[in-house]
């Protein structure tokens, strides 16, 4: 009986076993399920409360970013139609018409415009037989002194003229100009005395120079007026002067300058003249063009960046340009004269 009874006992023993295990399965397997559903409901919820902050992001991402407050624009022309310059002056070389003037008699600072006349005297000096291109010209300890633009001239070392020539009309070089000062007069002085002669008589009623290469100096003043007298004499005796004006780039002593004229290469037909900058002027040109047979001289002073200056320049020179093609009356290029 005993024996019969054990098997049966054993079964059932091991079916509660199994019932129990179930029972207790059921809600381990049930727990992952609804862990993974809690979590889901989270992740839904979390992504419900983020959604309007992304459809923001997205919305702001689509709405155009507030503009800088835009700066002055240099080619905007003032709304009288002046330049946007301190003085201009245009001329037709050909026929001698001012084509157009613009405060053309007011005083400003001449910058470097002032080399226009240094180079004026060399030339002369050259075309007297005073000088010659081929001549050799020591540097004293003055002109490194000069400061300001320079073409690294050394103390000691003597220099060709021709080479001090580029210097002053493609570097600018403030240097070269007490160089040749000192070569063709007994003093800075006196060659600054020679100056003034020679601007009054090319009728330069208005200017006064002091020193040969434009820097500061009290007084030292002129127009657009005169300044343009002095370049329509300068490329009527010297028209070859223009073959190095025109050059853009200049070396000596291992060191490159850049002319400043900006609009060599940029604007069709200029070749020409020189550029300056002083505190008290702002930035002047004196600038040449040519276009077939006519050439026209512009005097633009006292703009207040070379980009100002250059944008100027451009567009009284487009204007003359204009008028000649047309042959039209020699008056209001830009805008009424004042």
């Amino acid at each position: 009986m005993k024996k019969t009874c054990r098997p049966a006992l054993v079964a059932l023993f091991t079916a509660v076993c199994l019932l129990f295990v179930s029972a207790m399965a059921a809600p381990a397997a049930g727990r992952p399920e609804k862990d993974r559903q809690a979590k889901a409901a989270r992740q839904t919820k979390a992504k419900a409360e983020k959604a309007p902050v992304k459809a923001e992001k997205r919305s702001a991402a689509r709405m155009p970013k507030a503009k800088a407050k835009a700066a002055p624009v240099a080619e905007a022309p003032p709304e009288d139609g002046r330049l946007d310059v301190k003085s201009a002056l245009l001329m037709d070389v050909n026929t001698g018409e001012i084509l157009y003037e613009q405060d053309a008699d007011r005083q400003i600072a001449p910058a470097s415009l002032t080399k226009i006349l240094t180079l004026y005297i060399v030339f002369e000096s050259i075309q007297r037989g005073d000088l010659r291109p081929w001549d050799m010209i020591p540097v004293t300890e003055h002109a490194p002194a000069a400061g300001g633009s320079n073409m690294a001239l050394h103390p000691g070392e003597e220099v060709k003229l021709t080479e001090l020539i580029k210097g002053i009309a493609i570097a600018s070089a403030n240097d070269a100009c007490v160089a040749v000062a000192e070569r063709l007069e007994p003093s800075i002085h006196d060659f600054v005395s020679r100056m003034n002669q020679t601007a009054a008589s090319l009728g330069m009623s208005s200017t006064t120079f002091k020193n040969p290469n434009g820097m500061p100096a009290e007084g030292q003043l002129t127009t657009a007026r005169d300044m343009l007298r002095l370049a329509k004499t300068y490329l009527e005796r010297f028209p070859g002067a223009l073959a190095i004006h025109s050059m853009k780039y200049f070396s000596h002593n291992e060191i490159m300058r850049r002319n400043a004229n900006t609009l060599l290469g940029k604007y069709d037909g200029v070749d020409g003249l020189k550029t300056g900058f002083v505190n008290a002027s702002g930035f002047n040109i004196v600038v040449t063009a040519k276009r077939g047979d006519t050439r026209l001289l512009a005097v633009v002073l006292g703009a207040r960046s070379p980009k100002v200056r250059e944008v100027q320049t451009a567009r009284l020179i487009d204007e003359g340009f204009k008028l000649a093609e047309k042959h039209g009356p020699p008056a209001k290029v830009v805008a009424a004269a004042r």
